[in-house]
C-alpha cells in the first residue's frame, strides 16, 4: 500500500494524479473520511471525467479532419484533371534546349579560343576530352565545370571544387588543332559520336539508339514528349561558330548525322584525332 504522503509524491510528475492526491490531503485535514474504490475500468470519480474529455476530444478532431482531408483530396484530384500542362508558348519546348546547347558548345569553345591565344596559338590538348577540359578550369578560363554537362544518359553533373571525372563530360574534343587548322573542322561536339575527318565527314552513332537527351521534371511536367527526332548533335568550329544538326532532317534513319565536317575541309597533310571524355577514341 502507498500512504497518503507517499501518493503526493509519486504524483508530483503526473497532472491527473496530483489532482487526486492533492484533494484526498486537503480532505484528510479537514477531518473528512475518504473511501478509495476499486474501478479498474474508470466509470467513476475524476478518471471517469478524464476518459470522457479524452474521447470528446478526439471525437472533435475526428469530425474536423475527416472532412478537411475529403476536401484536400477532392482539390488535388480537381487540379490534375482541370490543370492540364502549360501549352505551347511558356513551356521551353525540344527546340529551346537543343539552342541552349549549341550555346554551351560556343562557350566552351570560346573558351578553347582564349587558351590558344595565351598558348601561341595551340588549342588545349590531351590524352582525353576531360583532361583538356580540366585544363580549362585550371587556367581559369572556366570558373563552373557544369559547362561540361548535358543530359545525358549515364552523365552526371560534376561537383565544383573536385577535379572532372570522364562520367562529368559529354563534350569530345579534336586533338591536333592550331591556328591554322581549317575552319570548317570541328573542335567538340557532343560526345556518343564518332567523327570522320575528312570533307563531308559523318558523326556516326557509337552507342545504341544514338544519344538522344533525357527530360527534367519540368519538362515532364509541362507535357514535353520524346520525339524520334530529339537527337542530334552539337557543335562548335575552328571558325568560333556553334550549330545544332538535328538528324530528323539531315541524318540517316540509323542516326548518322552527315556534314559534321564541312564538305570544304582541308586536313593538309594533318592528321586530326578524337578524344572522348575516357580517352583517343578507338580507330581514329
Amino acid at each position: 500500500m502507498v500512504s497518503l504522503s507517499g501518493l503526493r509524491v509519486l504524483s508530483a510528475k503526473i497532472y491527473p494524479l496530483k489532482i487526486l492526491a492533492d484533494a484526498a490531503w486537503h480532505a484528510k485535514m479537514a477531518g473528512v473520511g475518504i473511501c478509495f474504490v476499486d474501478d479498474p475500468d474508470y466509470t467513476l470519480g475524476l478518471w471517469a471525467e478524464l476518459k470522457k474529455s479524452v474521447a470528446y476530444t478526439w471525437r472533435l478532431l475526428r469530425r474536423i479532419l475527416r472532412p478537411l482531408l475529403i476536401v484536400c483530396f477532392g482539390l488535388l484530384v480537381l487540379s490534375l484533371v482541370c490543370c492540364p500542362p502549360f501549352p505551347g508558348g511558356i513551356r521551353p519546348g525540344w527546340e529551346s534546349s537543343k539552342m541552349q546547347t549549341a550555346q554551351t558548345a560556343h562557350a566552351i569553345g570560346l573558351a578553347m579560343y582564349c587558351y590558344a591565344n595565351d598558348n601561341n596559338q595551340h588549342y588545349p590538348d590531351g590524352n582525353s576530352s576531360t583532361e583538356v577540359f580540366q585544363k580549362l578550369i585550371d587556367g581559369g578560363y572556366v570558373s563552373d565545370p557544369a559547362i561540361f554537362y548535358i543530359l545525358l544518359p549515364g552523365k552526371i553533373e560534376p561537383v565544383r571544387g573536385q577535379k572532372l571525372k570522364p562520367e562529368n563530360v559529354c563534350w569530345d574534343v579534336t586533338s591536333g588543332v592550331d591556328a591554322s587548322s581549317p575552319g570548317g573542322l570541328p573542335l567538340l561536339f557532343m560526345t556518343g559520336y564518332k567523327v570522320t575527318y575528312a570533307p563531308g565527314g559523318a558523326a556516326v552513332p557509337i552507342i545504341k539508339p544514338h544519344p538522344r537527351y533525357t527530360r527534367t521534371w519540368i519538362e515532364w511536367w509541362n507535357g514535353e514528349l520524346m520525339p524520334a527526332g530529339n537527337s542530334g548533335i552539337a557543335a562548335f568550329y575552328i571558325n568560333n561558330s556553334s550549330v545544332w544538326i538535328t538528324p530528323g532532317t539531315t541524318a540517316n534513319p540509323d542516326g548518322t548525322i552527315p556534314n559534321v565536317v564541312s564538305p570544304d575541309f582541308k586536313p593538309d597533310g594533318k592528321t586530326y584525332r578524337q578524344l572522348t571524355p575516357d580517352g583517343l577514341l578507338p580507330g581514329n
